[in-house]
């Protein structure tokens, strides 16, 4: 259920309630004692049933604030704008030419994949850019990439003075990190493979890099979600596909 609809539901039972507290507060003459004790005993039976109704829709909603959300369900490209769109029904969505490679998806040389939907999110701290490729014949989703980076399609000049300032938060991306997997943990279950901490290493270009990398696998899909943190890429990335 998404924040919008939710919101609506607990809206419309809060004011049903405000209603009832209304036509109770109206001045009811002639009414018997006994008669006033009854409506009473209705009256809050409706409000307990309201208020059963709000919490069961705030358990209900799939949105829960300060957590990511996923999608990863092999749908139409439909679903999931409708999707985007319960979180955030002025969806953000970015025209750019992205390809994906074998490395990353090894059936891609085997279908006709089109250009993917890209729907920026806001951020506290990270921006979240979504990217959703399909086949071109059935718009049906074969791979996700969720990417938390900073201006990713910016060009090499606009972020160097931006890998300047992100250099010096490691840590708040370590968190970020961690807060994202356990998410994933709650739609996916635990990983096959994680690491519990930060590794340190040295690149080819002789660059300190710090890494972190979680993955899922089952007989039909596959996920993985990297940190990498130095020599001019911080980004969290996690990726989704089906086999």
């Amino acid at each position: 259920m998404g924040l919008e609809l939710c919101t609506s539901i607990i809206l419309c039972a809060l004011l049903t309630v405000k209603c009832s507290d209304s036509d109770r507060d109206r001045n009811r003459p002639n009414v018997k004692p006994e008669t006033v004790t009854a409506d009473r005993k209705k009256m809050h039976t409706t409000e307990r049933l309201f208020l059963t109704i709000i919490f069961v829709t705030i358990l209900g909603c799939d949105f829960k604030p300060g957590r990511n959300n996923f999608w990863t369900e092999q749908s139409k490209i439909d679903e999931v704008v409708k999707f985007e769109k319960t979180l955030n029904k002025n969806i953000q969505i970015i025209e750019q030419k992205v390809f994906l490679s074998s490395s990353v998806f090894p059936k891609v040389d085997q279908l006709d994949i089109a250009l993917p939907l890209i729907v920026k999110r806001g951020g506290k701290f990270i921006p979240l850019y979504a990217e959703y490729f399909f086949t071109s014949e059935d718009s049906i989703l074969r791979y996700i990439s969720y990417d938390w980076e900073h201006d990713r399609y910016g060009s090499y000049q606009a972020k160097q003075e931006l890998w300047k300032s992100e250099s010096e938060k490691l840590t708040q991306y370590d968190s970020a990190y961690q807060k994202i997997k356990e998410d994933l943990i709650r739609v996916l279950s635990l990983p096959l493979i994680e690491d519990k901490e930060l590794e340190k290493s040295i690149n080819q270009n002789g660059v300190e890099v710090y890494t972190r990398e979680a993955i899922w696998e089952d007989e039909k899909t596959k996920s993985k979600l990297k940190l990498f943190f130095g020599d001019q890429t911080f980004r969290i990335r996690w990726n989704h596909y089906w086999k």
